[in-house]
């Protein structure tokens, strides 16, 4: 199965059927921003004025009360991801600990340079790591996050956590942001990332809005699918395995060419699944709406009903045309309203 695919949806059977049946419910996974400081400075990302201005960091005790809660409530995984970088966060070792103890998945989307500081509770603790490489070389990755020779010591760290591993878990990630200041290094990248028995390489576009774009610290990407998909086919045929995938999903690209989502639905129900938690203690149902729906203090039943209002009232031809839940939404539609007539045949035909 894809593991970056949405049909781990059959495992949530329910809550399809409560969101049919318009039942409020927790999210099953929360993606939390544990600061907004970051040690790179990737030349597209979309709060670096932000970080420049105002360093922040999550109130811990705040934060675990709140994981207790939802914990009770139905939450099953944390993501760490968010504003800055999550092993830059003072408390990490600490708050990674309680998490796990309290029996809540974890995983992080990390740009690498400090895991080496924790090693050992990754190894307990994550369900996954996916480290934003976007470079195959040292040249290109200081160039790319705006580092001085991080990307050896990045790489060693995940040789050494997927060495030491049991039974391949965690699962060990390498994201490949692709611009055409980079996109000569991603065989490069696939290379080492097969080399150290990385489980998968994830190629997705720069995408042309926020902070960075905007802040003119990197030129507006220009790559077509006919640049990129051709670079990953290269990747495939020389280093793609049983153990090794290179995902790379085209709708990305299609959607932003053609500013607008490329898959039919009427509702977004990402809410339901996924909710977005910051440093400040802010959350919301939708990252690129910035719907808020009360904060880690509010009642969770209310939290549960303002979740499920705003899910109803999202506008979404103003959805950024290549947001990750687009697929999720298009299959979740296709479940609840097969006469729809999709494109394909139900029946096992």
């Amino acid at each position: 199965m894809d593991v970056l695919g949405f049909e781990k949806l059959i495992y949530h059977y329910e809550k399809i059927e409560k969101i049919k049946q318009g039942r409020p419910q927790f999210p099953v996974n929360l993606t939390v921003s544990l600061g907004n400081y970051c040690n790179h400075g990737c030349r597209w990302c979309t709060v670096y004025a932000v970080q420049e201005e105002d360093v922040r960091h999550a109130d811990f005790d705040r934060f675990i009360s709140f994981f207790t809660r939802a914990k009770q409530r139905g939450l099953k995984a944390i993501s760490y991801v968010g504003n800055g970088e999550p092993t830059a966060y003072p408390r990490f070792r600490e708050l990674i600990n309680q998490v796990g103890e309290l029996g809540i998945e974890q995983s992080m989307f990390t740009n690498g340079h400090l895991l080496d500081r924790y090693r050992d509770e990754i190894l307990q603790y994550f369900t996954f790591a996916r480290i934003s490489l976007d470079a195959g070389s040292t040249p290109v990755h200081d160039a790319m996050h705006q580092v001085n020779g991080h990307f050896d010591k990045i790489v060693n760290n995940l040789a050494d956590i997927i060495e030491r591993r049991q039974d391949k878990l965690p699962t060990i990630g390498i994201q490949y942001a692709t611009h055409q200041d980079n996109l000569s290094d991603l065989h490069r990248c696939a290379g080492v990332a097969s080399r150290i028995g990385a489980d998968y390489l994830s190629v997705k576009p720069v995408f042309n809005w926020g902070g960075g774009a905007n802040q003119a610290r990197i030129d507006p990407n220009r790559l077509s699918n006919d640049d990129i998909e051709p670079e990953v086919i290269r990747a495939r045929n020389d280093f793609e395995s049983p153990d090794f995938k290179i995902f790379y999903r085209p709708f990305q690209i299609d959607s932003v060419a053609k500013d607008r989502n490329v898959f039919e639905y009427d509702r977004c129900v990402a809410g339901f699944f996924n909710l977005n938690m910051y440093e400040t203690g802010i959350l919301t149902c939708c990252s690129p709406h910035k719907v808020e729906v009360g904060t880690i203090d509010a009642d969770l039943g209310e939290l549960e009903q303002r979740i499920m209002e705003a899910t109803s009232n999202l506008d979404l031809s103003k959805c950024p045309p290549s947001c990750r839940y687009h697929p999720m939404n298009h299959l979740v539609d296709t479940v609840l309203n097969p006469e729809r007539g999709r494109e394909f045949h139900k029946n096992f035909l």
